[in-house]
């Protein structure tokens, strides 16, 4: 089965399933960690739970915030030991919705296709300037 986790420091995982859930929908098969955010929360016990819910088939895309992050640093440690985890790290919303959405199998190749989907939904949007006049005339139309 196909397994999909983002994982943040802070509240930003939260706050994409919120985001994610309004155009994905709720699946179930979608964990969210949201590091550092409760005084007691043991983040190493938290990713140990979360591995051992994966069962031998499943193929595992992790989306983490940051390279060389503690939670990126903790994740990569713990897929070393299965490989059919994949990690992408600094994702961003339409590279997670695609990965959700996505009926193709998991697999290097596709992990590789994920991360071109990542870099081409970023960009600038184009914004012409325009002339403004500065006389009273022009104020109210």
């Amino acid at each position: 089965m196909k397994r999909i986790v983002v994982a943040s420091h802070g509240s930003m995982a939260e706050g994409m399933k919120n985001t994610i859930e309004l155009f994905a929908g709720h699946k179930n098969n979608v964990d969210y960690i949201s590091a550092y955010t409760k005084k007691n929360d043991d983040l190493n016990q938290t990713i140990n739970d979360l591995f051992n819910s994966f069962k031998s088939d499943d193929k595992v895309i992790i989306f983490t915030d940051l390279m060389g992050g503690s939670v990126n640093q903790k994740m990569t440690v713990k897929a070393q030991e299965n490989p059919n985890v994949f990690i992408i790290y600094g994702f961003n919303l339409p590279v997670v919705i695609e990965a959700i959405l996505s009926n193709e199998e998991i697999n290097g190749e596709y992990v590789k296709k994920l991360i071109q989907v990542g870099r081409s939904s970023l960009g600038t949007v184009p914004v012409e300037e325009k002339e403004i006049k500065n006389n009273d005339e022009d104020f109210f139309n």
